[in-house]
């Protein structure tokens, strides 16, 4: 025969179980990568694209990015020029060629996506691009950072 306490128990882990099953239910998956901010989306333009990263200034840069894609604050812009040459990505036009050959994929961080480029440092670890994208109507594809 069941004691009141271990019925009492049992009756609790049932709720328990039952609650946090919901709770798992009813949170948003995580998206996959918009396809607004794809890889192929990534086209840049002008006359400054085959500069080297040193002529590029932070205006040029910002007139180049397609219309979707943007670098609020140049952090990503500071981060390219910072460590790209060292990576084989000498002009703008290396970025774009190396995004567009990358592959997208989602982060732990809402609204966060990388790309991850086929450049390894001496570690083996890949070099990714990071954005945000909160969706909507006038989103953009917010470049964030350039790492490894």
């Amino acid at each position: 025969m069941q004691t009141y306490r271990s019925m009492r128990f049992g009756g609790l882990m049932a709720a328990f179980l039952f609650l946090t099953l919901g709770l798992l239910l009813a949170l948003p998956a995580h998206a996959k990568p918009p396809s607004a901010c794809a890889p192929t989306t990534f086209s840049l333009s002008g006359s400054n694209v085959d500069n080297a990263w040193k002529q590029v200034t932070n205006s040029q840069w910002s007139n180049m990015l397609p219309m979707i894609w943007q670098d609020k604050g140049f952090h990503f812009y500071a981060r390219v020029r910072e460590r790209g040459p060292n990576a084989g990505i000498q002009t703008p036009s290396d970025l774009e060629s190396e995004i567009r050959r990358g592959t997208a994929t989602t982060t732990t961080t809402a609204n966060r996506y990388q790309i991850t480029l086929n450049i390894q440092n001496g570690s083996g670890s890949f070099m990714k691009v990071f954005y945000d994208y909160a969706g909507g109507k006038n989103a953009k594809c917010e470049l964030v950072t350039l790492s490894y």
